[in-house]
């Protein structure tokens, strides 16, 4: 079977990247417009339902600058410290800081201060909003400098967190394995940002399929998958495939 998605899907991904960055950088960081940010979240939260977590891949700001500008700059000083990742821990962690953080936002300014709430929603909720994710693009920057480029996407990111929570609760995933297809060349793997947590284990189980005697079916990859199409694009048999929803 032909590649779904071609060799230019690469540059095209990247011309997708590179254009919300742009708009990101100017939007929030130069206009400080904080409805971009919610925006943002918005559609993300909305794609992890219906198609996975292709925002992080594809569309999402502190992706595509880890991939555009992190990747070419990364100093790779440390590797990620295994016991901070060990269970989703951080993750966790900072989606609950995350939540915490909105709460405090809202106390202080309907309950502190007594503001009315259609203003304190527009002005200071909003600013402060603003603030929370122009730090999480700040830590983003450090840890792909020293870390490696998407430390942040696999280790931190409350909002690719909540993604997968989504996608796994809605049972979505981006891309699935053709058992039948796969000559096990790992091309694949070279392609993913996490191959071992997502795509080994499908190359497994089709390796055991087929040694069982059953050369059928499909595996759809975990939640977690990030949706950038790499392998999609990567793989020279075409059994890596979009996967579409039932």
């Amino acid at each position: 079977m032909a590649n779904p998605l071609g060799s230019a899907w690469p540059k095209v991904r990247r011309i997708l990247q590179a254009q919300l960055v742009i708009a990101f950088l100017v939007t929030v960081m130069i206009m400080k417009q904080w409805w971009f940010c919610v925006m943002m979240l918005g559609l993300g939260a909305m794609l992890s339902v219906l198609r996975g977590k292709v925002w992080c891949g594809m569309l999402c700001p502190n992706g595509g600058l880890a991939d555009l500008v992190w990747s070419r700059v990364s100093l790779r000083l440390l590797p990620f410290p295994n016991w901070l990742g060990k269970g989703d821990v951080l993750r966790a962690f900072f989606v609950g800081g995350m939540i915490a953080w909105f709460a405090g936002v809202v106390w202080y300014v309907n309950v502190h201060l007594g503001l009315p709430v259609a203003f304190a929603s527009y002005d200071a909720h909003g600013r402060l909003f603003l603030r929370f994710c122009q730090s999480m693009i700040l830590l983003a920057a450090v840890m792909g400098i020293v870390f490696e480029p998407r430390a942040f996407c696999l280790h931190v990111c409350p909002g690719g967190t909540l993604g997968t929570l989504l996608a796994g609760a809605a049972k979505r995933s981006p891309v699935a394995l053709d058992v039948r297809s796969c000559v096990g060349c790992r091309a694949c793997t070279k392609a993913c940002h996490m191959p071992d947590r997502l795509l080994e284990p499908l190359l497994n189980e089709a390796a055991a399929r087929k040694a069982r005697g059953e050369d059928s079916g499909t595996l759809p990859v975990s939640s977690s998958c990030f949706g950038c199409l790499g392998c999609v694009a990567a793989c020279p048999r075409g059994a890596i495939r979009l996967n579409e929803p039932k």
